[in-house]
């Protein structure tokens, strides 16, 4: 393929993209109106849509259900490590065994 430093094969890239359809998924902030472009690497990104009802339902655990939601919420906190641990080693490059993420009770 060859490469254009142009707004017209951008937008074309952009057509072809089959990631495209992700965008409707993030919230994407306004400057002067209009869809700021997000080149922030270092940060938490654009956030998803659905973060907030994420958000609520562990509230809503901690809420009702105090030190139990760590094994009884909706998403018990106690084996977030388990779930987590995988995709960690992932992102850093090593394998799951090289790897934990702690839970939220003091662990030795």
């Amino acid at each position: 393929m060859n490469w254009e430093f142009s707004e017209d094969f951008a937008r074309k890239m952009d057509q072809e993209d089959p990631l495209s359809f992700l965008r409707d998924r993030f919230f994407i902030p306004k400057v002067s109106n209009e869809e700021a472009v997000y080149f922030t690497g270092n940060s938490l990104g654009l956030q998803p849509k659905t973060t907030a009802s994420f958000i609520q339902q562990e509230l809503k655990d901690w809420a009702e259900l105090g030190v139990e939601g760590h094994f009884h919420g909706k998403t018990p906190w106690f084996d977030y490590h388990k779930v987590l641990t995988n995709t960690n080693a992932k992102i850093v490059g090593a394998l799951d065994s090289e790897v934990v993420v702690m839970n939220g009770l003091t662990t030795n």
